[in-house]
């Protein structure tokens, strides 16, 4: 007994201590970040757990059940098929997900890699990266994912390359801005004085640099994407019925709007959460990652 007391009090200890150690995180501590943490966690929490909540499966249909409103049973209510729409939301929300991140991860890694290469080394590398920018920025974001997803196709794969090509170019134009904006400054001079290596400089001083505003741009390009993908299922170009997106439950309520608001209304609440949750979580991260911003 002596020894399982000796052994349960540094435990303990160590639970409050790395309780207090979040609680101190500047992210947490941060009232926007909060504010956005507050909205997104517990919807991450739902959609996480959804497989073992005894709701209705997301593709289980029931049609003595048809258009039900929303209830203890059906939080969400029930389409014309008698499918549960919060089983169905859930499910739409790890798309989402899935789609933001993906799309914020490949834009960031894209336009940290060419944005540096054109930026920093300039010359024929410059023009030619800078030249296909601006033809894929001649393009609004969301006709250029759909004129990629019918060259690409439908389904998830598809939809994350459209929109992450059509995100790249305002990430490599963002970087080689910033790259062109340290290139010149007095460290990089010092570095060349001593004749670093290019690789040493830009692995060192030039990308370390430009990481915070290229992070808080990866988070409005998450939140951007999710809304994109919500846009192209909406219109049958994305997620392919019977799988579940956030965009297509929407659509399949459009027809019922009068009489089965919830159909279309609760999902669509739910993607403007999301949405406005990345947004908040994106100005914290700027206020953390900007030495102008901090008191």
């Amino acid at each position: 007994m002596f020894q399982k007391t000796l052994y349960a009090r540094p435990q303990h200890r160590s639970f409050r201590a790395a309780l207090a150690g979040l609680m101190r995180n500047p992210l947490v501590t941060n009232k926007k970040s909060r504010l956005g943490l507050i909205i997104l966690l517990p919807i991450l929490a739902l959609a996480a757990i959804a497989p073992i909540l005894p709701i209705q499966a997301p593709l289980e249909t029931n049609l003595f059940a048809s258009l039900e409103k929303p209830s203890i049973f059906h939080p969400f209510g029930t389409d014309k098929m008698g499918r549960d729409i919060f089983s169905r939301t859930l499910a739409g929300i790890k798309v989402s997900l899935i789609v933001g991140l993906s799309v914020a991860a490949i834009a960031l890694g894209m336009g940290l890699l060419l944005g540096t290469l054109a930026g920093f080394f300039g010359g024929l590398i410059d023009r030619v990266v800078m030249t296909v920018v601006d033809i894929f920025l001649a393009f609004p974001s969301l006709l250029l994912a759909i004129g990629l997803v019918a060259i690409l196709g439908t389904g998830l794969i598809p939809v994350i390359l459209a929109i992450s090509l059509a995100d790249v170019p305002r990430f490599i134009r963002l970087q080689r801005s910033l790259v062109l904006s340290l290139r010149t400054r007095a460290f990089i001079d010092a570095a060349r004085t001593v004749q670093a290596s290019q690789f040493w400089m830009v692995t060192r001083h030039i990308v370390p640099n430009t990481l915070a505003p290229m992070l808080v741009a990866a988070s409005i390009a998450a939140a951007n994407a999710i809304l994109i993908e919500a846009s192209l299922s909406f219109l049958g170009l994305g997620i392919m019925p019977p799988e579940p997106s956030l965009g297509n439950v929407i659509r399949d309520g459009q027809l019922y709007l009068e009489h089965a608001w919830w159909i279309s209304t609760l999902p669509g609440v739910v993607i403007l959460l999301i949405a406005v949750s990345l947004h908040f979580l994106s100005d914290g991260v700027r206020e953390l990652l900007d030495p102008r911003s901090r008191k």
